[in-house]
């Protein structure tokens, strides 16, 4: 097993930018290990059109509510769940309320931890023809909003979360998780081998990531089902931003067959 670095560094004034929005939620909520030379006012300033979410106490209420997801500019600003009975499925047809819901809710599968320090945390949402949920994924195909829309942020209860989106495509309808063996640096290979390497026309690869990730760093991939091929959407990012710096792992680069 080799220890690996926490995340990939992307232009530091960006970086220093995007930590001040994300400091208010340190401030507020008293979270310690974070270390940043503005102050309160600054960073007040930064994050001025960012409201702050409190996981702690959406979880009050839902025990299954363990971050909230956030992508600027766009309407996908949602509670993560994870079903505390390993029911995969539950969260495609009840909301964050546990209600029956044809929409369902943004969650991920108990194969992931809710830590967020797993390789790949794949994060599953619907579709809706009311365009709710994970609707406006389909629009990361268009270059332009591809281009404009490069962040996504994650807020957990003592923690925040930076992610720089750096592909998105369909592939075929199936379950990443038991696709990949995300557990050793294999498994991790392969899929950006799948990220890189695969050629179509509707693959968009953000100029510079070109092979830059690694099976060190930490992947964020959005899912819904593409309602115009019926095939997977990905949308797939790169951690470069962590507050309280807790997102750290061991790379196994054993043989899973051993």
């Amino acid at each position: 097993m080799t220890e690996m670095s926490r995340y990939i560094s992307i232009d530091m004034k960006t970086v220093k930018r995007l930590l001040a929005i994300m400091m208010v939620l340190a401030v507020l909520f008293g979270m310690n290990g974070c270390a940043s030379p503005l102050n309160k006012e600054e960073a007040a300033d930064e994050s001025a059109d960012d409201s702050l979410v409190d996981v702690a106490k959406l979880s009050e209420k839902n025990s299954d509510i363990f971050a909230w997801i956030r992508i600027p500019d766009t309407d996908i600003d949602y509670p993560i769940l994870q079903s505390s009975d390993g029911d995969d499925d539950f969260y495609n047809n009840h909301n964050s309320d546990k209600e029956e819901d044809s929409r369902g809710a943004i969650h991920i599968e108990a194969a992931n931890l809710k830590d967020m320090c797993d390789f790949n945390e794949v994060v599953h949402g619907k579709s809706p023809s009311d365009g709710s949920q994970f609707s406006q994924l389909s629009q990361f195909l268009d270059k332009k909003f591809f281009d404009e829309h490069p962040y996504v942020y994650v807020y957990m209860d003592g923690n925040a979360l930076i992610y720089y989106v750096f592909a998105a495509y369909t592939r075929k309808d199936s379950k990443l998780l038991a696709e990949y063996d995300f557990t050793y640096a294999s498994g991790c290979e392969a899929f950006l081998d799948e990220i890189y390497d695969g050629r179509s026309m509707n693959k968009l690869i953000r100029s510079g990531w070109e092979n830059m990730v690694q099976p060190e760093n930490f992947l964020i991939t959005l899912t819904t089902k593409d309602t115009l091929s019926g095939k997977q959407l990905v949308v797939v990012g790169c951690l470069v931003g962590d507050v309280a710096g807790k997102i750290d792992r061991i790379m196994d680069y054993g043989d899973p067959e051993e």
